[in-house]
């Protein structure tokens, strides 16, 4: 008997399978991660193949997969494209197959097949771009990232463990009661959501649960987009062997099936290929393990690390709380982290006399409750507990829990800590699990800082993740792995994903293991100079916090970099939590809080239940949001949503007016003074025809005049409701490319105006008034374009869209024409009545521009000399939309934050002679309002964004630029639904401006 043995070497794995002459499949190899190992464990999986069959019973040996071509040209063996040999695999498994879905450690595509005659066809397929999000290998990421301690001792990754891993994790996914909400469009993204679902107390099991629903629906927006796919549908790839992927995927398709040997249909099919083109060769396996095989192509290297400026301590350690029979007062510090939590106990002096480090693995209540337990045991009978503060992600939640005398930001704990170590420093560096920080300091106050906006490469958990894949313990090993390089290799700073495949692909070159660890130690740290330090001040007196400062190699990555000494204080894991105690040492000396009876024994010994619950307590809010009660030994307390109302739990004495709220308002009335309906879940009908218009993109700048236009020639209007997460969601599954979220927003709410409406008004609005006739206007192309994406997207018929192309700029007289022949015939009026209209709608437009700015002028007459106001700018789809805002008005007025969104300042008159070619009509208002902002000494800018707007790509530099030294914030928000986050940017920023302006008063 002959054989024929397919290998298919993929991202994560090496799989293998072994056919007779007649096509039957007599042997599949077990599923085997290679961890970056790819030569080694193809050669380990063939030699336990060639010793089942004989070599000289096997006619040929073929290769697959995205790292098979590189050995099979090393073997000089067949080699099959991944997509033909996976799809000729399925076709022999399920012969009549018509859709198949494939998902594998990296990639995800889609085959649709049509058959001729009994031969298949591929008519149509779709892949993942260069974004991992939602495949295997991501999947793992979150498996480990749940379960394992962040910087444990006793780490051993193997093929075992990780299995057991992902049976247990999959095993509690399918325990879940709902599958909670997820954004899986980007690692990143998905990761914050599923931490400060943790950190708000929602279960393992929903979350778990939640990934993989969303990872189906990111599927289903960015790979199957509007298609129907035909059945038999097939899901195949390592990921079938996930039944919660399965079940998330039936709810799209019922009827899906996993065919037998799902993971190795590649392998089958490159097997399938030799056998049926009678191809015959053979291989040594010992030329995988030769030094040829190991050659390396030119690879750019970095000098070898070594620490040669910077003093490091590798003892971390802390002496014993002595036993002199007395109690002495203490203050505790707690720092919840994303991937770990950390407590700081100090005396009364300010010296830290105990701490802890463990992983908060996604429950933060339970987490903290050992640490209490934890702290009692070792210590209980030697301190009396003043008070307690808490920080990081998690500080509210667990603030509530222990009943915190103080709740604070991360970055002010940070920085209160580090200068009680060093009064002198200037700068810190701050690395944790999820969030990188930069914090500039000037006279032991933080006056300036900057966090990671949306991209999470060169944190803890991204580094953690890849020393998982190369099987190294990221304690200890790491940093010997990593100074023992000659060589490091040059990787460039990537997403984590992609870094992920440089490693491997440099591996598969022949790259040493040691030299790629140590080049990840530069890429972290390029990657977090460039992406969150960017141009900002580096001083003379740098410390380095978080986790990662435990390491060797990225220490001395920092100081090869810099060409500067690092500072590595000891218990620098600890520092926030240290800050933190400090903080509250402070307040409770001057008196500025009464001290509460605390007993730890009661605390770490108190039963925690919770139930859940659907938010009714705003009739007008959709969001349907589940929170989270939770019952601490009798007391109650809230936690969830959106919106952030059981967010923060310390307010401000003095609450502020919310203007963004305001605006709102005043918008509501000039558009409903019509009689269009706006707010409404369901429009009220009339004889007339119903014109629903997107309460979307342009509609949040131009609605007023649509409004008036529209009930000016005689139509009923009706605005979509505001932005609800099941409207948002609903515009992400319509998508068939990959845009911005105000888009996809866009798409959910011309869905919901689809089933309710007559008509719908779409025009293109090409661009817009501006304040110097020289200037072009122009508005994003993905706006512009708005409504032929989404025509094409839901397959809207065309006599049901109202589409005049505006060019805004040349006024209203110049769009008669446009408008004439947009609408039905039967539905045309005069061009006469056309002008009249479109010019008592422009009027009003005007009108309740000139009432905002009125508004404002009256709002900033009102302001004390001292008193600091804080200009929102942004695009208004983000700014006044409170799905795409995290309701950030609400939540700075909590905080007595006076805001004021960018539609309340007149800047008509303000030059932008110095950038004379701007082309984006609200760039030029954005621009405008940043050098009013650097003028104005009492003034702040933050600036609204949004991830992939290519026009803010270039205006945050300029707007950078503009306010030159002044502090500013830029958020960047998406459709992760994450309040937290953007609460400690603000949080830390109000601060800054804080010690910004005290040091002002001093000159």
């Amino acid at each position: 008997m002959a054989y024929h043995i397919g290998v298919d070497v993929g991202s994560v794995s090496v799989n293998c399978v072994v056919l007779d002459e007649s096509e039957n499949l007599v042997h599949e190899a077990p599923y085997r991660r290679h961890f970056g190992l790819v030569l080694e464990e193809t050669a380990r999986v063939l030699d336990e193949v060639f010793a089942q069959f004989p070599q000289e019973k096997v006619r040929s040996i073929s290769f697959t997969g995205n790292q098979g071509q590189a050995i099979s040209e090393l073997l000089d063996a067949p080699f099959e494209v991944e997509t033909i040999a996976q799809v000729l695999g399925v076709t022999k498994i399920v012969p009549n197959v018509r859709s198949i879905i494939s998902i594998g450690g990296q990639d995800a595509a889609l085959f649709e097949l049509d058959y001729d005659h009994g031969q298949w066809r591929l008519s149509a397929f779709n892949v993942n771009g260069p974004c991992a999000s939602g495949t295997g290998s991501f999947i793992d990421q979150q498996a480990e990232r749940l379960t394992f301690a962040m910087y444990g001792e006793n780490f051993d990754m193997d093929q075992e463990k990780l299995q057991k891993v992902l049976e247990d994790f999959i095993e509690l996914g399918a325990t879940s009661t709902y599958p909670a909400p997820v954004a899986c469009r980007c690692t990143v993204f998905t990761k914050s959501d599923m931490i400060h679902l943790q950190n708000k107390g929602e279960s393992l099991p929903n979350i778990i649960a939640g990934l993989h629903h969303g990872t189906a629906a990111n599927y289903m927006s960015t790979i199957v987009a509007n298609r129907e796919l035909a059945e038999p549908v097939v899901f195949v790839g390592g990921m079938a062997s996930n039944r919660l992927q399965v079940e998330a995927f039936r709810k799209y398709y019922p009827n899906l099936t996993v065919p037998q040997h799902h993971a190795s249909l590649g392998a089958l099919g490159t097997a399938l290929q030799s056998l049926r083109n009678d191809l015959r060769n053979s291989v040594d396996t010992a030329a995988l393990r030769s030094p040829a095989a190991s050659k390396v192509d030119a690879i750019g290297r970095a000098e070898p690390l070594s620490l040669q400026l910077t003093n490091f301590d590798p003892d971390n350690t802390l002496a014993p709380l002595p036993d002199t029979g007395e109690v002495i007062d203490a203050y505790l510090g707690v720092d919840i982290g994303s991937t770990s939590t950390k407590y700081a106990l100090i005396d009364d002096q300010g010296r830290i006399i105990h701490k802890r480090y463990v992983p908060t693995q996604g429950k933060p209540i339970e987490v903290a409750q050992n640490l209490l337990r934890h702290l009692k045991d070792e210590v209980g009978s030697k301190v009396r507990i003043k008070a307690v503060a808490t920080t990081g992600s998690g500080r509210n939640v667990v603030g509530d829990f222990v009943s915190a005398d103080l709740i604070i930001d991360e970055i002010t704990a940070h920085a209160r800590g580090a200068v009680a170590v060093d009064p002198k420093i200037d700068t810190i560096f701050e690395i944790g699990g999820q969030d990188s920080k930069y914090i500039s300091i000037s006279r032991t106050h933080p006056t300036d800082f900057m966090m990671n906006k949306v991209c999470a490469a060169g944190t803890g958990s991204f580094l953690h993740e890849l020393a998982n894949k190369m099987k190294i313990n990221i304690f200890g090993e790491f940093q010997e792995v990593a100074l023992a390089s000659q060589k490091p290799v040059n990787l460039a700073e990537r997403c984590t994903v992609f870094m992920e495949s440089d490693l491997t692909a440099y591996a598969q070159k022949g790259a040493e293991r040691d030299d790629l660890i140590a080049g990840l130690c530069y890429a972290i740290v390029r990657n977090y100079l460039h992406r969150v330090v960017e141009n900002r001040h580096i001083g003379q007196r740098i410390m380095f916090l978080g986790g990662p400062s435990l390491n060797k190699g990225i220490v001395a990555a920092f100081e090869k970099v810099l060409g500067k000494p690092i500072l590595v204080p000891k218990h620098r894991e600890v520092m926030g939590a240290f800050g933190a105690a400090l903080a509250v040492r402070e307040q409770a000396r001057a008196g500025k809080m009464e001290e509460k009876p605390r007993n730890l024994e009661d605390l770490a010994g108190l039963e925690v239940a919770f139930k859940e619950k659907v938010c009714q307590v705003d009739r007008d809010c959709h969001n349907e949001c589940k929170l989270k009660i939770y019952n601490f030994g009798g007391r109650k307390s809230v936690w969830g949503g959106d919106c952030g109302r059981y967010e923060t739990t310390q307010h401000s004495e003095r609450k502020e007016i919310d203007y963004f709220q305001l605006r709102w308002k005043l918008f509501h009335e000039a558009v409903t003074s019509t009689g269009a309906q706006l707010g409404n879940g369901i429009p009220e009908r009339d004889s007339r025809p119903l014109i629903g218009v997107p309460l979307s993109l342009h509609s949040m700048d131009w609605g007023v005049f649509w409004a008036h236009l529209l009930s000016g020639l005689g139509f009923s209007v009706y605005f979509s409701p505001p932005t609800t997460q099941a409207m948002a969601m609903a515009g992400v599954e319509s998508m068939t490319a990959e845009t911005c979220f105000p888009v996809k927003v866009f798409h959910g709410h011309v869905d919901h105006l689809l089933k309710n409406t007559d008509y719908l008004f779409l025009p293109n609005v090409i661009n817009m008034a501006t304040a110097d006739p020289k200037e072009k206007g122009q508005l994003c192309p993905l706006v512009e374009s708005s409504q032929y994406l989404v025509r094409s997207a839901m397959r809207i018929e065309d006599h049901r869209i109202i589409k005049p192309t505006f060019f805004l700029k040349d006024g209203p007289e110049m769009q008669v024409d446009a408008v004439y022949h947009s609408l039905p015939v039967n539905l045309r009026p005069s061009k006469k009545a056309i002008a009249t209209a479109l010019q008592q709608a422009w009027e009003r437009q005007y009108a309740f521009r000139e009432d905002l700015r009125s508004r404002g002028r009256e709002i900033l007459s009102e302001v004390a000399e001292d008193e600091t106001v804080w200009i929102i700018t942004g695009r208004p789809y983000n700014l006044y939309d409170e799905r795409l805002n995290l309701q950030m008005g609400r939540q700075m007025a909590k905080l007595g934050i006076k805001a004021l969104p960018l539609d309340f300042l007149d800047v008509d008159e303000e030059s932008l002679e110095d950038f004379p070619r701007m082309y984006w009509g609200l760039g030029a208002r954005i621009l405008r309002a940043t050098k009013k902002i650097a003028r104005m000494p009492n003034w702040y800018g933050l600036h609204l964004t949004n991830f992939s707007c290519g026009p803010d790509s270039f205006i945050e530099h300029f707007y950078s630029h503009v306010l030159n030294d002044k502090p500013f914030l830029i958020l960047e928000l998406d459709e992760h639904s994450a309040v937290a986050g953007m609460l400690t940017r603000i949080e830390a920023f109000q601060n800054v401006v804080k010690n910004v302006q005290s040091a002002s008063s001093q000159n």
